[in-house]
């Protein structure tokens, strides 16, 4: 008897764990789908220079807590490489480190910046590609 009660906590308190871990699941996917949900079409054109070019002057949203771009259509580069440009209000501009993507990351989401908050304005920096690249940009 002392066996079989030992053996239904157990049995419970995993249950109870499984069901804590579907529940974590379901709010990380949540997350995902109202960020990415809120996603904006861009047209980056590289032009035929090969040289790094600096696009928009965005401001992140309380959507996201990371800046994710996602290349749908691949212009001419292999390697592509991406890197946000932070400008704060006080004045210059920091960036941080490239990152590269190819064309196999097409219909993948990166991170691009992590934990940016709500309201920072930036810019993206692409460099050695050239024609046109279109991408989603979730911020």
């Amino acid at each position: 008897m002392r066996t079989t009660t030992k053996r239904l906590t157990a049995v419970a308190g995993g249950l109870v764990m499984a069901a804590g871990t579907l529940t974590l699941g379901t709010a990380s996917t949540a997350a995902a789908a109202t960020c990415y949900g809120g996603a904006v079409n861009k047209t980056f054109n590289m032009g035929q220079d090969e040289a790094a070019h600096t696009f928009g002057r965005y401001t992140t949203t309380s959507r996201c807590s990371d800046i994710n771009l996602r290349f749908t259509d691949w212009g001419n580069a292999n390697p592509l490489l991406v890197r946000v440009c932070f400008h704060p209000s006080s004045g210059g501009t920091t960036c941080n480190s490239w990152k590269e993507f190819t064309s196999k990351h097409v219909d993948d989401w990166r991170v691009i910046a992590e934990d940016v908050k709500d309201g920072t304005k930036y810019s993206i920096q692409m460099d050695f590609g050239s024609n046109t690249f279109k991408a989603d940009l979730a911020h």
